[in-house]
């Protein structure tokens, strides 16, 4: 197998309910959280979506970015309902999802996960991390689709809820730890106590 061309979807759905603020227009440094995720995915995507709960989000957000935006067809339906959105409107087989609030992704690691592909042939490729699986940090194909649309139809919106039916590679913590960045790479801010946390990792980060 050649070079997977892979598309980055991105969450940005802009609720923040703990936060209190919008979360992705927050600056961790002098840049926006949104603006770091998006100049990530860049480096190992060949092109990114960021999926919106609605229009007016998209002048909310401000990108200025070459991206691809698509509202969510399932509004009310969580993160589920947007990797649907985004994975159905993929121009590429493969796609990785993150949320718009997770300011350190580590393009080793995903690149590692990327390996993963060709290797075990999955549906799913996905990190776990501190006994969780990190489904907003993992590699979809659209062979997932039929799964994921007959849950929200449903309405069961557990994001590994249909997994027992497709292939997925696990990637355990002992297989990735040693790679740079990748204890970070899940960290999201959902609450002023972690937007702190991450002005302090950056600092730490820049002062190395």
């Amino acid at each position: 197998m050649g070079a997977i061309e892979l598309t980055g979807i991105l969450l940005a759905g802009g609720r923040s309910r703990r936060l209190g603020r919008d979360k992705a227009v927050e600056r961790i440094g002098s840049e926006r959280i949104i603006d770091r995720v998006i100049q990530t995915l860049a480096e190992f995507t060949t092109s990114q979506t960021v999926v919106v709960d609605r229009l007016e989000r998209i002048k909310e957000l401000n990108i200025e970015n070459e991206i691809r935006y698509v509202v969510d067809s399932y509004g009310e339906s969580g993160s589920l309902g947007g990797l649907f959105s985004g994975l159905s409107q993929s121009p590429t087989p493969w796609s990785f999802l993150a949320a718009c609030d997770m300011p350190f992704l580590s393009p080793t690691l995903i690149k590692f996960m990327m390996t993963k592909i060709s290797n075990h042939s999955p549906d799913v490729v996905i990190p776990k991390f501190e006994g969780r699986l990190q489904t907003t940090h993992a590699l979809y194909n659209k062979s997932c689709l039929k799964h994921i649309e007959a849950r929200l139809e449903a309405g069961l919106l557990k994001m590994d809820g249909y997994f027992s039916k497709i292939a997925v590679c696990e990637i355990s913590e002992k297989e990735f730890l040693n790679i740079e960045g990748s204890g970070d790479s899940f960290f999201n801010v959902n609450t002023p106590d972690d937007l702190e946390t991450a002005l302090r990792m950056e600092k730490n980060f820049n002062a190395d």
